[in-house]
């Protein structure tokens, strides 16, 4: 009876040895998977919100310069000045143009999607106005050139500022997203830790039992029994 009941007893402590053995393994799994997630996350953050919102600013301020540079070319009188005022606003359109390029490959939601789609569509209407008013300004029609930048030039400029500042407000919102679901995965490590401490302590205090046990069984000695 004695060694059925100490093999039973044995089997328990194995089998509780073994469960929390399999915990500890899930649990530093799952940490690891967190600590990829967490990862994921914060470069995402970088490469797709961070730098992608820092390229909107340079296109924004393009723009801004195109704008102040066509207003020049429509009042200048000089022709190298008027070509080196449409040389610069064709290089800040063909930088807009690859800064664009490269915010589309990043990683985009729906409403980005939806939001560069119709910037895309105002960014020919812009650029077709605006060759509109070079060519006017260059052939010495500076009336209608100035009269065509401020009415289809400036309502052209204005809604393409519109889709931009969506971009940037969708940019901050998906980036506190990221940032929340982050701290959300760093608080889900701090439970896990203490749960993997917790079952350290449970399996030295199990051993240390054990121990202690075996050292009494140990100490027990044999009594002699005499027949008469």
């Amino acid at each position: 009876m004695s060694w059925s009941f100490e093999l039973k007893k044995r089997n328990k402590i194995a089998f509780a040895f073994a469960a929390i053995f399999v915990i500890i393994i899930l649990a530093n799994w799952f940490v690891s998977y967190t600590m990829e997630r967490v990862s994921r996350n914060f470069q995402s953050v970088y490469q797709d919100r961070l730098v992608p919102s820092l390229d909107i600013s340079q296109i924004l301020e393009r723009y801004y310069q195109n704008r102040m540079l066509l207003e020049e070319h429509v009042m200048a009188e000089d022709h190298s000045l008027q070509t080196s005022l449409q040389q610069r606003i064709f290089a800040n359109t063909k930088t807009i143009d690859s800064l664009a390029a490269k915010f589309g490959n990043t990683y985009l939601v729906d409403k980005e999607l939806q939001e560069l789609a119709t910037y895309k569509a105002q960014f020919e209407r812009l650029v077709n106005v605006q060759d509109q008013i070079l060519y006017l300004s260059a052939q010495g029609k500076k009336a209608e050139a100035k009269q065509l930048y401020r009415s289809e030039g400036q309502e052209a400029f204005q809604d393409l500022l519109v889709p931009l500042h969506a971009l940037i407000r969708v940019q901050g919102d998906v980036g506190q997203e990221l940032y929340q679901s982050a701290d959300r995965s760093v608080k889900m490590l701090k439970v896990l830790s203490y749960l993997v401490i917790g079952l350290a302590v449970i399996v030295a205090l199990i051993v240390g039992t054990l121990l202690q046990t075996s050292r009494k069984l140990n100490n027990v000695k044999p009594q002699k029994y005499h027949l008469n």
